[in-house]
C-alpha cells in the first residue's frame, strides 16, 4: 500500500499549477470540472508523487494550521538532495525561512506556495 494522492484547496488553480510544476517538477496528468460543487481540478504528478489541485468558484478559507501541537495537517514536504542548492533554484519573489537542522537529522525550510500553503524542503541525504 502507498499513498495514492493528496488534495490541496488552493485559490488559483492556474497559479498553483504553474508553482508545482517550475519549482518540483510536477506535470499535469487529469484536469476535470466537477459542475455540482462548481469547482474544477487537476492531477499533478511527480516520480510516485500525485498532487490533486481543487479551485472552487466559493472558497471558504481556513486559517492556515501552523501550530504542530493541533490536530491536522500542518504542511507539505518535498525531498530534495540539498536544501541549499535547491534554495538557489527559487525565484527571487518566493521567500523562504532559513535553513534549520531538524531533530530527525536532516536540514531543511519552509515556504509557501501561491494560496499560503506551507511547503517543507527538506534535505534527504
Amino acid at each position: 500500500m502507498r499513498v495514492h494522492h493528496i488534495a490541496l484547496t488552493v485559490n488559483n488553480l492556474n497559479e498553483s499549477v504553474s508553482f508545482y510544476s517550475k519549482l518540483f517538477g510536477f506535470y499535469q496528468v487529469k484536469a476535470f470540472e466537477r459542475p455540482d460543487l462548481k469547482g474544477k481540478a487537476t492531477f499533478l504528478q511527480c516520480d510516485n508523487t500525485i498532487l490533486e489541485l481543487w479551485e472552487f468558484e466559493q472558497v471558504h478559507k481556513n486559517i492556515v494550521n501552523s501550530n504542530l501541537q493541533h490536530t491536522g495537517i500542518w504542511h507539505i514536504a518535498f525531498g530534495v538532495n540539498s536544501v541549499e542548492d535547491f534554495i538557489k533554484t527559487i525565484p527571487s519573489t518566493i521567500s523562504t525561512t532559513k535553513i534549520k537542522k531538524g531533530a530527525s537529522g536532516g536540514n531543511y525550510a519552509f515556504l509557501k506556495d501561491p494560496s499560503g500553503i506551507d511547503v517543507e524542503i527538506y534535505e534527504t541525504n
